[in-house]
């Protein structure tokens, strides 16, 4: 995994965030010696309107990451600004504004389900999807890259490096809808993915959660990414 600096992307991401009441819950994490990670969709898409010229330009769907911070802790800061999931996270809501969806990093889905050490490169290999494995560490700018700025300037979908693979049928879902949508190129080892392991209902769920107006019918569990 490599360490960058993106200054354009950073200063999008983060300006965005400052510019939201939101962040308040953020800052006292920082109070208390947490980092906090901007993760996967806002950063991917920062990095297409940046580098690529394409997409609105402004991170708004962020998804957010705490380490370092007691389940306690976390509670008691975020129960003010937002409403638990059954993952343990918690969505903050804004009207007008998509939903920030924050968890605890020891607490990703991914890494609760294969039982892998809690790290930051853990989390992003738990994404599968290359152009979601990327973070932003608010307080140093520094962003961890697992393969996602060479996906998303070069629109090709593969696997994260050393992936840490779950939840086969989610991504599978996930990655047709990104080919669809953003006109990703799926690799092959990503083509027979998702020949091997697209479920209806794991469809419908994702395609619920990018366009609200599709109704599913069913709810697998769906990951942070």
């Amino acid at each position: 995994m490599k360490q960058v600096r993106l200054n354009s992307v950073r200063n999008a991401a983060l300006s965005a965030i400052n510019a939201d009441l939101r962040a308040d819950a953020l800052y006292e994490f920082f109070k208390h010696g947490a980092q906090v990670f901007i993760v996967a969709g806002a950063l991917r898409d920062a990095i297409a309107a940046y580098y690529e010229g394409e997409g609105p330009g402004d991170p708004r769907d962020f998804d957010i990451a705490v380490a370092g911070i007691s389940r306690e802790l976390f509670d008691e800061v975020l129960m003010d600004f937002g409403r638990r999931n059954r993952h343990g996270g918690y969505i903050l809501s804004r009207p007008g504004s998509p939903d920030w969806d924050v968890w605890r990093l020891e607490e990703t889905i991914g890494l609760k389900k294969t039982g892998a050490p809690r790290s930051l490169e853990n989390m992003l290999r738990s994404f599968n999807l290359n152009c979601n494995a990327i973070a932003l560490d608010v307080r140093t700018g520094l962003f961890l890259d697992a393969g996602a700025i060479d996906a998303i300037r070069h629109k090709r979908l593969g696997f994260a490096e050393d992936v840490i693979c779950h939840s086969a049928d989610t991504f599978a879902a996930k990655a047709l809808l990104l080919h669809l949508r953003l006109n990703y190129q799926l690799t092959d080892e990503m083509r027979v993915f998702v020949a091997a392991n697209l479920q209806p209902g794991s469809l419908l769920h994702e395609t619920s959660k990018v366009f609200p107006g599709v109704r599913a019918q069913s709810s697998p569990a769906p990951s942070e990414s």
